[in-house]
Parts: C-alpha cells; structure tokens; sequence
C-alpha cells in the first residue's frame, strides 16, 4: 500500500499516531512518501519502534516554483505539494492513498485502496452540502457538476494523473486564480479534475465531529460513537477542532488518544 503525505516538522508526532493507527487496522506492506522541506529520514529515528518496518521515502519539493501561491497559518505551502505528486513520485508508482497527519484511521482500508480507477484522477469525499458546492463551481470556474472534495483523503490515481496533469495548468490556474482561493488546494482539484472525481461516503471515509452534527441535523440515522466504532474507517480532525488541543470538542477525541505518541 502506497501511502502520501505532504508535512512539515510540527506534525510529525500527529502523522506518527495516525502511521500507528494504519499499521493497526492493515496489514499491508506500507511504503510511506513524505513530501517536505524540513522532514529528514533521521526525524523518524525515535518513533522506529511504532513503524514496523515501514519503507520511508522522503521527497524535497521546490518551494520557489509557489511563488505566487496564497499561503497562511492555517494553510501554509504544504498544502499545494499533493497537487504534483504526479511529478516528484517514482515512476514506478501507479496508485497511492493521501492522507493528512490530523486523521486517525479506524479500520481496514483495503476496500478503498483497491478501488477502480479507470478514468478517474481522485476518489474521495464531500463534506459540504449542494448550495456551497454550486458556489464553489462558480467561484472556481470548475467544470458544471464537479464535486468538491475534502482533500485530506484522496486517492489518487497517479498513472492517469501523468496523462492528463499538464503541470503549467496547475501554476497558471494558482496565478490567474489565487485571488478567489478559500480552501487552495481543494478550489485547484475541483476546477482542474472536476471531471476525473468520483466520490464516497464522508461518514464512512472522512467523518469529523463537524460532519456528526450535520449528518445528525439532516438525516434520520443518527450517529453515536458506537456507530463510529462499528462503521467508520477514517476519522479526520479537520478544521481547528483538534484532538491535541485543551479546548477540543466533540466524541472523537478516544479514538486519538488510543495512538498518539
């Protein structure tokens, strides 16, 4: 199983806990890419005895070709890097998960992983309803009916990538567009591959106490932590509600604490 992550050195401890909670629920070979500036194969020396023999590859990303990208606390240039995994990635990498350090997986994703891909550059999820998503296709100028996908599970289908990616669209469209950006990297997925999308469950894939509260607001099945338990794969703190924090809120936290480093 090839999995993607794009980070910085302040989240290591977090992609350490959710590598564990991975390692727990799969038994697969892991091959772990780390794009970075600052993630050294040496940084992950004192967490070897949580990585059952993961084959780590760190891969440097040219930070000045962003330039002109919109960056933030909240969203800083990292953010951009998965964008070009089809570029920096080996060559003999056809297929691998993305996924944010901020998430803890919850169960066997072997079903996800081996989904088909033909003609499709992401598979992922939706954490919005339709009137933002329509907003979004109009702000972004992404193509009528593209989804929106969260971007902090994807997987990613990087043979038809290489055939489709012109990697000049991706600056130009970070250029000519970054001043309308609300959540970068998704506004950029969206308008350039918003033909190539398929999406999957949110709740089963992608769930965060946000998306408890709207799926229990708008829907008759409701979820309690013990429907979490039973059901969901990948659980995600997206947003500023994280488990690490004094002030989190919400029923997920457990599931956190049960791997962090």
């Amino acid at each position: 199983m090839n999995i993607l992550v794009t980070i910085n050195k302040k989240y290591l401890p977090y992609l350490i806990s959710m590598l564990r909670s991975l390692i727990h629920f799969n038994n697969d070979k892991i091959n772990l890419y780390v794009i970075s500036q600052d993630v050294k194969l040496t940084d992950f020396t004192n967490y070897q005895k949580y990585l059952n023999d993961i084959n780590i590859n760190i891969i440097k990303f040219n930070d000045s070709l962003l330039q002109e990208a919109p960056t933030s606390k909240r969203y800083p240039k990292t953010i951009y890097y998965r964008l070009f995994a089809f570029k920096v990635l080996p060559t003999n990498v056809d297929r691998i998960l993305y996924l944010d350090p901020d998430i803890i997986i919850n169960g066997n994703l072997s079903n996800l992983y081996n989904m088909d891909l033909t003609n499709i550059a992401f598979i992922g999820s939706t954490t919005i309803k339709e009137p933002l998503r329509k907003f979004n296709e109009l702000k972004n100028k992404a193509p009528k009916g593209a989804p929106y996908i969260n971007t902090g599970v994807l997987l990613m289908n990087i043979t038809f990538l290489r055939q489709i990616t012109n990697e000049d669209a991706i600056y130009n469209y970070i250029r000519d567009r970054h001043f309308y950006f609300t959540l970068p990297d998704q506004d950029i997925i969206s308008a350039l591959y918003g033909n190539y999308i398929k999406l999957i469950p949110s709740t089963i894939y992608n769930l965060s106490d946000r998306g408890i509260k709207f799926n229990n607001l708008y829907n008759v099945e409701q979820i309690d932590l013990e429907w979490v338990k039973q059901n969901t794969k990948i659980i995600h703190y997206y947003g500023r509600n994280k488990p690490w924090y004094k002030n989190y809120h919400g029923i997920l936290q457990g599931f956190y604490n049960n791997f962090k480093v």
